[in-house]
Formats: structure tokens, C-alpha cells, sequence
């Protein structure tokens, strides 16, 4: 019997088999219905395999978590869960099924079938220290993030390099698509953008620090000033000024 039952949407099969893949190549014995022979009772062989299984991935996709569509897929992820060896991985910007909340899945939707990819290779991790027995490896901590081909007000980012900082702060490097030929010749603009790097969520912490201070004494100034000039407390230019402010 297999280590591993692959749980997914027959839709997602081109998305998964990459995943298989990798998983086989850690020399992981790998199980999904593909492999379901002629004439075998497929429902009887998929019982099998999710109770031989020592780890049971189930990959939530836009369709698997559809409560119609993935209804199978959630059954088996059930059997996974009760047994303590469920390793969800997401390849959707979706949120897991009703029940499967607190199961942490790995985050596999940006990524792009790269085997050197640090989210992937953890996910295999986890994968084999659940077949083992063993302790679940750390996710690594998210330092950097490299989206390509995002598109920005028409504008096509090949290389958009987001760094996060320790206590929440972080940078964007945006870079060209040059070859790793031309990299001396890069080392120059990418020092000048290193030193224009900004903290966005300190600019936006100091922006409403300011502004929204300086409008609650506009409008306490053009309260108390109309007051005044309505009980003629008020030097005249000053509610004259005050009233062709209010035109």
C-alpha cells in the first residue's frame, strides 16, 4: 500500500500531478485514482488506499471546497483528520472547508512548480514526518516574496520583490527581466532602490497621525469661531473671515 492518498478534484488533476510528482521524487510512495486499473471497483480500491494510507494530502482548490463538487473530497479529508495524519495544501486563494479551519494547510497557491520553492519543500517536509511519526517540521519565516508578471494600473511587474522586516515594516524592489548575465550591471540600481526603500506601514501609522489630528481642529475652530460670531463674541474680521471660508 502506498504512504501517501492524494485527496483532490478531478477538475485540478493537471495542478496536482506537479505535486505528485515532487512527492515521489522524495521517494514517497504516492496513491491517486489515477492509478486505478481497468475493471478494478474504484470505490472499493479508493477505501483501501485511504485506510492502508500513513498521510492523506488534501488539496483544496475553488472546486474541491465546493460543497456539491468536492464532496468526496471532504469525506476523505474527514478519514485523514480523525486519523491525525491529514497535510491539506492549498493551490487556491480559498479558505478550507467548513471543519478543517483549525488544520493548518500549506500555501501553495502562488506557487509556480518550481521544486527549489522554500513553501514546497516544507510541505514535503511535512509530508514525511507524518508518514514517519515524526515531529512536523517549522514553516520557514516569510522574508521574501517574488510575485512575476503582476499588473499594476497597465503595467506589467516581471519582478516585483517584496522584503518584510521584523517588527512589520518592509520594502518594494521593483526590477526588469535582464538576464543573470547583465547582474554587475544591475548591482548599481539596485543599491539606489535599497536606499530608497520606504516602510509603508510606518508612513501610513505618521499620515493619520497627522491628519487626523489637524481636521479635528478645523472643524472644533469653525464650531466654537461660529459661536462666537453668532453671540457677537467675535472680532468682526474674524467671522467675516469665517463666513467666506463657509461660502
Amino acid at each position: 500500500m502506498a504512504d501517501v492518498f492524494i485527496s483532490y478534484k478531478k477538475s485540478d488533476a493537471d495542478r496536482v500531478r506537479p505535486l505528485v510528482e515532487h512527492l515521489r521524487a522524495t521517494g514517497l510512495d504516492v496513491w491517486w485514482d489515477e492509478g486505478i486499473q481497468p475493471s478494478t471497483s474504484w470505490r472499493g480500491e479508493i477505501a483501501k488506499q485511504l485506510a492502508a494510507a500513513k498521510c492523506v494530502v488534501a488539496v483544496w482548490t475553488t472546486d474541491s471546497i465546493d460543497p456539491e463538487q468536492g464532496a468526496w473530497v471532504m469525506e476523505e479529508a474527514t478519514h485523514g483528520q480523525a486519523r491525525k495524519i491529514l497535510a491539506p495544501v492549498r493551490l487556491d486563494l480559498v479558505s478550507p472547508p467548513l471543519g478543517f479551519g483549525e488544520t493548518q494547510y500549506a500555501d501553495l497557491a502562488a506557487w509556480s512548480g518550481g521544486a527549489d520553492d522554500p513553501r514546497l519543500q516544507h510541505f514535503l517536509g511535512v509530508v514525511q514526518a507524518i508518514v514517519r511519526s515524526e515531529p512536523i517540521p517549522l514553516a520557514p519565516r516569510p522574508t521574501h516574496f517574488e510575485a512575476p508578471g503582476i499588473k499594476l494600473q497597465g503595467v506589467t511587474m516581471e519582478n516585483v520583490n517584496i522584503h518584510v522586516g521584523e517588527r512589520g515594516g518592509g520594502s518594494i524592489e521593483i526590477g526588469g527581466g535582464a538576464s543573470d548575465d547583465n547582474e554587475d550591471e544591475r548591482a548599481p540600481a539596485s543599491a539606489a532602490r535599497e536606499k530608497s526603500s520606504f516602510s509603508l506601514s510606518m508612513f501610513i501609522t505618521r499620515a493619520i497621525g497627522v491628519i487626523f489630528p489637524l481636521v479635528g481642529l478645523i472643524i472644533f475652530i469653525f464650531a466654537m469661531g461660529g459661536m462666537a460670531c453668532d453671540q457677537g463674541n467675535a472680532p468682526g474680521a474674524f467671522c467675516r473671515a469665517l463666513d467666506a471660508l463657509r461660502k
